[in-house]
């Protein structure tokens, strides 16, 4: 369940548009959004050493649509220098990783592969891995713990700009039978988005407000 929080974001050079720090200030995990243009101000940083978590965020050239491809390393700074020279499709990255040196290998390759499973559960970015594959082992405690150091990277990517893990919509719509459709009056559901309905002898479309924007549906 949501609840308030408090989120510091530091700007090391000073530049809202260069690397930008975030955490929550009472927990130990932080998330590093990283201009690909800057890549070799972060490998000059001690975080570029930690083991984490990092996506890559860009766009398909063609379509426009958001792409994103999620992974883990014990060297962060090595994995994105090697991802600078074999990937062209991205323009940010963004890292997570432990401010007390936590993370452990075993950690990561849960965490990613949690990040995969949500990232293709949301559907709001195309994801260049395809499957996440099985799920590794992890004994209870460790399950917990990478749960719970999830939450946070969701949070953290989220207020970075990068909602991966959030569905475009929340829930189903609400949509009447066939032979109602016409009288369908718009709804408003818990989840506050509102749905609305376009009907005439050409067009046949269900659309829903959402706080990010106006998404209509498949099969408009």
């Amino acid at each position: 369940m949501a609840h308030p929080q408090t989120i510091q974001i530091f700007l090391p050079d000073g530049d809202p548009q260069g690397i930008r720090i975030a955490a929550i200030t009472t927990r130990i995990i932080q998330v590093i959004e990283i201009p690909r243009a800057r890549l070799s101000d972060f490998l000059t940083m001690k975080e570029a050493a930690h083991v984490g978590v990092y996506w890559l965020f860009g766009e398909d050239e063609e379509t426009g649509q958001p792409k994103a491809y999620i992974g883990q390393t014990s060297a962060l700074g090595s994995r994105l220098k090697q991802h600078h020279d074999g990937k062209d499709f991205w323009n940010r990255a963004l890292v997570a990783l432990s401010l007390t040196h936590s993370l452990t290998v075993t950690h990561a390759h849960y965490l990613e592969w949690q990040s995969i499973n949500r990232a293709l559960e949301a559907h709001r970015y195309g994801l260049m891995n395809g499957t996440a594959g099985s799920r590794p082992h992890a004994p209870p405690a460790l399950d917990a713990e990478c749960r719970e150091i999830f939450a946070t990277i969701d949070i953290l990517l989220t207020t970075l700009g990068y909602p991966l893990f959030e569905p475009l919509l929340r829930q189903a719509p609400m949509l009447a039978a066939s032979g109602d459709r016409e009288q369908q009056p718009p709804v408003q559901d818990a989840s506050r988005d509102i749905a609305i309905y376009l009907r005439n002898d050409r067009a046949q479309a269900t659309g829903r407000y959402t706080e990010t924007g106006l998404v209509v549906l498949a099969g408009s």
